[in-house]
């Protein structure tokens, strides 16, 4: 075998194996460190010219991308790497044609003006005015944004040959001036994208071809950015109209999906006065897909329409709450959660309580876990008196059969108990449906409960935690067959104690553990060393202290080597 690296290289390159190949190609820039600038020049390149009609499009990336690896490591000497670009740009994949225009960009941070214009700049003209090839065009419409900035006197010739590549034959073409028009414009001086740009752009959304339509919605978002109130008014919002009322649900969803960030572009006076009619028809429209891009984009959306326009959206939203795919009421949820907080407590209640209320008995899981989320939300908006409307249905979520649902109920009702703060209202409404978590089938539930139980004791206080919740545990470990609902009490008892006072503790909370250290089932004991262990850091009175110690060590003979393995544990303390 060769010692010399470009030999090593080649003979790596003859592998029968693709995946070798291309992991030897993807070494070259190492390659290129050893043998320097005149042996890249004069052996390397040449070598890969001709495995370009021979090897694989996988080989091919690699080389594209590798391509623009070399030209960082010979900044100065890049040009040389182009004439192997530009014949990779020309090929039928399109990955091996992007990566190739990606690497000609790097290049082009190496290159000075003068050598833009009188490089890149026919080179660029040869792509854009090859006819045999569409590939090679579609790489000049890719390129244009990198280049025109920076083409000096040659500006008015690339932007001459784009408005040509505007009126491209080839579908594939189109699709690609639609898809980086918007880009383009960027670059431009207002002037020429009214006087050259907007009418091919016209014509393209005009286009007999469904794929060549959507494209548009971005490039129309992104030239909006670049007009005033009125150049908006008079050539972008008659392409939006169009768009929105197009006979192919395709290019309706595409604009609906944007329709957020159109509305930013066009601000907010277009948005509150012509966009407005346009959503709402969006949100009406017989495809699903249209409706869901459409109440997502309103999440939105909403921001930009004036607090006098929000109940023209309700009637809407009473409809979607109905709609018959389960993708709609999701996104709808979280609108009427957003809009609550903007409209007068007594309309919100009055006209999209009784979806919420559908909504959270929905038969899909999805939608009953978002207007779950949403419930939380609404109430803190139209006021925590009509919180004993929701509480039926919290409890019918509590026993729903599926255990992300009950899980984003107990959230949302202690999101509910820390916002409300007040004890008799948490007592009497909310205590009894939080409690369920104690017994609830599904550990996540369970350990969704205990986790924020701390929050909760700091905000109703040890007199709270100390009364009925803790009377709610002891009753459980009573009472309960099921273990881990008994291990579940143990834990909130652990958790009463890092939020009670010290003497508490050693009042109330040890004797109830110390019991269950005795307890038949091996998982109850461990379970209640662990509690005893770190009850041990808040006891002071060293009496009780030894007496636990004395407790634990009598279990030092149990059965189980688990029980044994805490007791060592919690002796270490």
């Amino acid at each position: 075998m060769s010692e010399n690296p470009f030999e090593v290289f080649k003979e790596d390159m003859e592998n029968e194996e693709v995946y070798l190949r291309v992991n030897a190609i993807h070494r070259v820039r190492i390659i290129c460190t050893l043998i320097g600038v005149d042996q890249i020049k004069s052996q390397l390149i040449p070598y890969l010219d001709s495995l370009l009609n021979k090897d694989e499009d996988e080989v091919l990336f690699a080389m594209a991308e590798e391509l623009g690896n070399i030209a960082e490591i010979i900044p100065n000497q890049s040009s040389c790497l182009l004439n192997l670009l530009e014949k990779l740009t020309t090929f039928d994949e399109t990955l091996v044609r992007e990566q190739a225009v990606k690497s000609i960009s790097i290049i082009c941070q190496f290159l000075s003006d003068l050598e833009i214009v009188n490089v890149i700049v026919p080179m660029w003209l040869r792509l854009a005015q090859n006819d045999t090839y569409f590939t090679c065009r579609i790489s000049a419409i890719n390129l244009m944004s990198p280049i025109y900035a920076r083409a000096g006197t040659q500006k008015d010739i690339m932007r001459l040959q784009f408005v040509e590549l505007c009126k491209e034959e080839a579908l594939m073409v189109r699709r690609a001036v639609a898809s980086k028009i918007g880009e383009i414009a960027q670059y431009m001086d207002k002037s020429h994208v009214i006087g050259e740009l907007l009418q091919a752009v016209k014509e393209l959304c005009h286009d007999q071809q469904d794929s060549v339509r959507l494209s548009c919605s971005e490039s129309l978002m992104r030239i909006t950015q670049i007009l005033n109130y009125n150049e908006i008014k008079a050539f972008i919002l008659p392409l939006i109209i169009l768009q929105a009322e197009d006979k192919s649900w395709k290019v309706r969803m595409a604009l609906a999906q944007i329709f957020a960030d159109l509305a930013i572009a066009v601000g907010k006076d277009i948005a509150d006065y012509q966009l407005l009619p346009i959503c709402l028809n969006l949100l009406k429209d017989t495809q699903s897909d249209v409706r869901v891009m459409g109440v997502k984009s309103l999440l939105k959306f909403i921001k930009f329409i004036s607090p006098e326009k929000l109940n023209l959206i309700v009637p809407n939203l009473q409809i979607l709450s109905e709609d018959s795919f389960s993708q709609v009421k999701q996104n709808v949820c979280e609108v009427i959660g957003l809009i609550a907080n903007l409209l007068p407590k007594e309309y919100c209640q009055n006209k999209l309580q009784k979806c919420l209320f559908d909504l959270m008995s929905d038969e899909n899981t999805e939608v009953r876990r978002n207007a779950i989320k949403c419930v939380g939300i609404f109430v803190m908006a139209i006021g925590f008196e009509q919180l004993n409307q929701f509480i039926p249905y919290l409890k019918k979520s509590m026993n729903d059969p599926k255990w992300r649902v009950r899980k984003e109920t107990i959230q949302t009702i202690i999101q509910l108990a820390l916002q409300i703060k007040q004890l008799d209202t948490f007592t009497q409404q909310l205590e009894e449906v939080f409690l369920f978590f104690l017994r609830d089938r599904a550990a996540e539930v369970r350990s969704t409960g205990l986790s924020q139980l701390s929050e909760l004791i700091s905000v109703y206080k040890q007199e709270w935690a100390l009364s009925n919740f803790l009377q709610k545990c002891v009753e459980i470990l009573e009472k309960d067959n099921g273990f881990f609902f008994r291990i579940n009490a143990l834990y909130a008892i652990q958790q009463i104690s890092f939020a009670v006072e010290n003497y508490q503790v050693e009042k109330r909370l040890w004797p109830i553990v110390q019991k269950y250290l005795k307890d038949p089932i091996p998982n109850i004991r461990f379970v209640s060393l662990k509690v005893a262990k770190s009850l041990l850091k808040k006891i002071e009175n060293q009496d009780v202290l030894i007496q636990i110690k004395q407790f634990i060590n009598e279990m030092l003979d149990d059965p189980d080597r688990d029980v044994k393995f805490y007791v060592q544990e919690a002796l270490q303390y």
